[in-house]
């Protein structure tokens, strides 16, 4: 048997470090650690509800827009030979295969029985299989110019976004949100640590962004979230009380 502490067994040194050097010893971090996963769970399904969101807001306008670029076709804009050439760009030839190939190789995975099993790959497989990343640099650049996401939101993509500002002062401050999501999403999905994550303010982003889709969204969204209860469970709040 190992005769290290079960926590630095299952973290390993690096990934317990931050946690050791805010809690000072191993029990206090294995506290703090247990938290942080319950805060990652609650904070990955918010962020499932918002990708979602913001995905299919998305998507509806890019049917409209890209028909009027390449025609009917356009309706499967994310299907070979059917993305117009500024949307092309902004998904990103690299993203948009991955897509594809990811699409079409659970397509072959469909076991007997299912029932799609031998239907073509649809636009949808391919949508469904797109990051958020991808959505997310519709509406801004990760760095350089935004000119050509300006362009896109000035000839419909604003339409996702009823609930702000049209303007490109609206598309970069949904941007800004949107991007802050993008980041917290990553270091849930990879497991870093989230204990310098300004919780409130990012749940504010993310309800900011639903009620600029829908103003019912934001009520549905935290029906059920345990967000709020998790951050509040802090044990660090403990620590200082005492």
């Amino acid at each position: 048997m190992s005769s290290q502490h079960p926590i630095e067994a299952l973290a390993g040194s690096v990934r317990l470090a931050p946690y050791l050097k805010e809690a000072g010893d191993n029990a206090k971090a294995t506290d703090l650690y247990l938290w942080a996963g319950d805060l990652a769970g609650a904070l990955h399904s918010m962020i499932a509800f918002v990708e979602v969101a913001v995905r299919n807001a998305l998507d509806v306008q890019l049917v409209e827009w890209n028909r009027t670029q390449v025609g009917q076709r356009g309706r499967d804009r994310a299907l070979r030979d059917c993305t117009a050439p500024l949307l092309y760009e902004l998904m990103g030839p690299k993203r948009l295969k991955f897509a594809r190939e990811s699409a079409e190789k659970e397509a072959r995975r469909r076991p007997k029985g299912h029932p799609r099993r031998g239907v073509p790959v649809t636009n949808d497989d391919v949508v469904a299989q797109l990051m958020f990343g991808a959505w997310v640099n519709l509406v801004v650049p990760v760095s350089g110019s935004s000119r050509r996401q300006q362009r896109l939101w000035d000839e419909g993509l604003n339409a996702a976004f009823p609930g702000i500002d049209s303007s490109d002062a609206g598309r970069a401050k949904v941007g800004r949100q949107l991007e802050r999501i993008r980041k917290l999403r990553n270091r849930v999905a990879h497991h870093d640590s989230l204990l310098g994550v300004e919780i409130d303010y990012r749940l504010n982003d993310m309800l900011a962004v639903l009620r600029a889709i829908d103003p019912r969204l934001p009520a549905l969204a935290m029906a059920r979230s345990r967000v709020r209860a998790v951050s509040k469970d802090d044990p660090r709040r403990r620590w200082n009380a005492r």
